[in-house]
């Protein structure tokens, strides 16, 4: 193996990014790179390489991981962006990603059953707007669908309630207030026929 670039990083130039047989390894702070006598052109050996991967770069891997997880539950998707930002290598995160799955700490499945129920309790939306948002923190499609085809979501209830928080119990008559209304709950996720049902029933109702 033979280290072929070594380029301060942009972001934080007290890191410098090893290159080996052209292809990215690690980041490490000048003063372990000269520790290891790692120069451009010269070898390095695997002894060497595999102390560096899992007694520096890996620990402070999954550190990072672990930290960014303290403050609250993330997709695998989200872990993978944060370790990359922090100049990772694709073999590290995989490894931190094996860790983090076998302990529990990442389980996209876990993640999208509480993101909806939180969604549903603090801020209902149909479950095209779930879909869109799990998928936006980069969900599996097939986590998602299996999940939501486990969740009863009633629809209709869900946007009754939001005309009623909305009109404050009045339901408008004029055909603009209908129609900011209608744009709202299609922002929410709630598709033509479900709204069209929550307005018969919220313009029913005794308020």
């Amino acid at each position: 193996m033979i280290v072929t670039d070594i380029i301060p990083q942009k972001k934080d130039p007290s890191k410098q990014n090893i290159y080996i047989d052209h292809v990215f390894a690690f980041a490490l702070i000048a003063q372990d790179v000269r520790y290891f006598k790692l120069r451009v052109g010269e070898e390095v050996a695997q002894e060497t390489y595999d102390f560096i991967q899992e007694n520096l770069i890996y620990i402070k891997a999954q550190d990072t991981a672990l930290r960014y997880l303290g403050y609250r539950m993330r997709t695998e998707a989200e872990i993978r962006k944060k370790l990359a930002e922090q100049a990772f290598s694709e073999e590290t995160i995989e490894q931190v990603l094996v860790f983090l799955r076998k302990y529990g700490y990442c389980d996209d499945q876990v993640y999208a059953r509480s993101f909806i129920r939180e969604r549903l309790r603090l801020q209902p939306k149909g479950a095209y707007a779930l879909k869109m948002e799990l998928r936006q923190k980069g969900v599996p499609e097939q986590v998602i669908a299996e999940v939501l085809a486990e969740t009863q979501i009633d629809e209709v209830a869900d946007a009754v309630a939001w005309i009623v928080r909305k009109t404050r119990g009045r339901c408008p008559t004029e055909e603009k207030e209908k129609k900011r209304l209608y744009a709202f709950l299609q922002r929410k996720g709630y598709h033509w026929d479900v709204i069209a049902e929550a307005f018969r029933l919220a313009e029913g109702r005794e308020v």
